[in-house]
């Protein structure tokens, strides 16, 4: 066996040994991680595994630079830039405290090199000068960073500056930069890479990332680090393990030990103590409903969005997934319509999504309707056929539940 792997065992046991054996989800003791807030999220569907203080205002020191990198990254994918484009490096740039890429008033710096510079340096002179260069100057800059902030829906979340440099209006909570670091990932795969990598040197000068946890045993392969006085040590890292990806995001650790120790602990409770569920494909048919009165004897319905969920290994075989329908459907029926809810439960949580039907189904003609009229006046409301079984991802036990009224 590989010392990645006695690592990876050692610490489920050792979450093993500070589990609590109560309530529907996986819960830990108060000391499982010393940092003041940390989350776990699952990449694929957002969904919190571990929560700690995740929505309380923090200092994000560098993490900031998580949306300075994202709103490069939409620049470079809208055509407005290119990654082999020039920005030139400002006095105010090149003055910047703190972690730099010791860039020279005057001199210009590839597009490409600034994404590393930011990634591998944290260089607070880049994002400045990535700022100069996308927007004309900082405070226009920022102002698209709260921008994307209100986009995204983050309600904890306010910048001043695209580095993280300390300033007394500048939060953040952990849940947001978990969602920024997200969409990040979703967004923009092509440039993820630029995470994951160690080393990077510009005019001779070279730095190493202050990751110190990528490409660890449990394979983590970014984001970024952060660390002021005022926030702590701080970190939002990803990791994907047989084809499932995770991210963690943990601030106000003591030291760069607790930092790499509370993480570890965190991806390694996610990944041990909770299995995925796909239960619904975005606009793919997973159970049928009769309808009254139409060209066709069932309307298909579907989600509108993939359904992916994380739950307690312990609930695996007791989780159920019931299709609540509204019945019977009298024709026509548009595109679209809602029709039912899609829901999920184990344990206490319970959670529903819209379902809507995937097809239009026209009326039948006016003799057909005034034949199948009669039928029901004489023998009672009466389907023609009982509702198909409902299908889904994975193995979930998945059953139709009675009406919606």
């Amino acid at each position: 066996m590989g010392k990645r792997w006695i690592f990876f065992l050692a610490a489920i046991m050792c979450i093993g040994c500070l589990m609590a054996k109560s309530g529907d989800n996986v819960s830990v003791a108060d000391d499982f991680v010393s940092a003041k807030q940390a989350i776990v999220m699952d990449w694929e569907s957002g969904e919190c595994l571990f929560e700690k203080n995740g929505n309380k205002k923090c200092v994000p020191s560098s993490m900031t630079k998580l949306m300075t990198l994202y709103i490069l990254f939409e620049e470079i994918v809208s055509g407005r830039i290119k990654l082999d484009d020039e920005f030139s490096v400002s006095k105010i740039a090149q003055k910047m405290p703190g972690s730099r890429s010791f860039l020279q008033a005057g001199s210009k710096v590839k597009v490409e090199d600034l994404i590393r510079c930011i990634v591998v340096h944290s260089g607070n002179d880049a994002c400045i000068v990535v700022a100069e260069g996308i927007s004309g100057d900082v405070d226009a800059f920022v102002d698209s960073m709260n921008e994307k902030a209100e986009e995204f829906g983050l309600t904890s979340t306010h910048f001043t500056n695209p580095t993280g440099l300390p300033d007394d209006e500048l939060f953040s909570s952990v849940h947001d930069i978990a969602v920024i670091s997200r969409r990040i990932i979703s967004d923009f795969p092509q440039f993820y890479h630029y995470f994951s990598e160690k080393v990077f040197t510009v005019n001779s000068i070279t730095q190493q990332n202050r990751n110190t946890l990528l490409g660890n045993s449990l394979k983590v392969d970014g984001l970024k680090t952060g660390k002021t006085n005022a926030g702590g040590y701080g970190i939002a890292a990803s990791a994907e393990n047989e084809g499932r990806r995770l991210i963690v995001v943990i601030n106000g650790c003591k030291n760069n030990r607790a930092r790499v120790r509370d993480t570890n602990r965190l991806l390694a409770l996610g990944f041990g103590e909770y299995a995925p569920l796909k239960i619904a494909e975005s606009g793919k048919p997973i159970t049928n409903v009769a309808v009254w009165l139409g060209v066709k004897e069932y309307v298909r319905l579907c989600t509108h969005e993939d359904v992916v969920i994380s739950i307690p290994k312990k609930y695996r075989k007791s989780f159920k997934v019931e299709a609540r329908l509204l019945e019977p459907i009298d024709a026509p029926v548009e595109l679209g319509t809602k029709l039912g809810e899609l829901t999920y439960s184990y344990g206490n949580t319970l959670r529903s999504y819209d379902l809507f039907s995937c097809e239009s189904i026209a009326r039948v003609r006016f003799w057909e309707r005034a034949k199948l009229s009669l039928s029901r006046l004489i023998f009672g409301e009466k389907h023609r056929a009982n509702v198909a079984p409902v299908t889904a991802g994975d193995d979930a036990g998945i059953k139709n539940a009675g009406r919606l009224h």
